[in-house]
């Protein structure tokens, strides 16, 4: 394996810091500050949460493997697609309500209650209950989230939260689907 160098994270060299990260900027929604602040620090979690569950389905979409490793992986391939749209939208979201989004691996591993897997290969079986589990805590947190934003007034961020909700659902289910079936691989059956 090749050995990193230089920091992860680089400032530019040149160029006016426009905002620093952490902050609360003046909102194109005119929200007030305090309320940004708490939707922003929520739609953070869930923001750096999906990053993480794009990873995890990215990773399992390309390490499938089996008898229904082609319908598992382009299933897997769809859902992460639906999850980055998710995050791309909270992240805009947050920058109309003048915060940064979470951008960098620190920021995002900080914020995460979705958790990456470690870099090696699992089978599918473990690999989908690890998603399984990534799905559990985004939605659960997401749902939380709901409620916190539209009691802080922000009926815009709750309305996004809820449609990512009946987008995501059904992927968890499917996923719930595919554990329960008797053809995926159980562990120890191969050895």
């Amino acid at each position: 394996m090749t050995e990193k160098h230089g920091p992860l994270v680089r400032e530019p060299e040149t160029g006016d810091r426009r905002q620093e990260w952490g902050t609360i900027a003046e909102n194109a929604v005119r929200m007030d500050p305090s309320d940004a602040e708490a939707v922003v620090d929520a739609l953070s979690v869930d923001h750096a949460g999906s990053f993480n569950l794009f990873y995890l389905l990215r990773k399992h979409h390309w390490t499938a493997e089996g008898t229904h490793h082609e319908a598992v992986g382009d299933f897997l391939a769809d859902a992460a697609q639906r999850v980055r749209e998710m995050n791309d939208e909270v992240a805009v979201r947050i920058v109309e309500l003048g915060g940064i989004p979470p951008n960098t691996p620190p920021t995002i591993q900080e914020r995460a209650e979705v958790h990456l897997e470690a870099e090696d290969r699992y089978d599918l079986r473990a690999s989908l209950a690890g998603d399984l589990e990534g799905y559990a805590t985004l939605l659960a947190g997401m749902r939380d989230h709901v409620e916190l934003v539209e009691r802080r007034g922000d009926q815009t961020s709750g309305t996004l939260l809820r449609d990512h909700l009946d987008a995501l659902e059904p992927d968890a289910d499917t996923i719930q689907q595919l554990l329960e079936a008797d053809t995926l691989v159980r562990p120890g059956v191969l050895q």
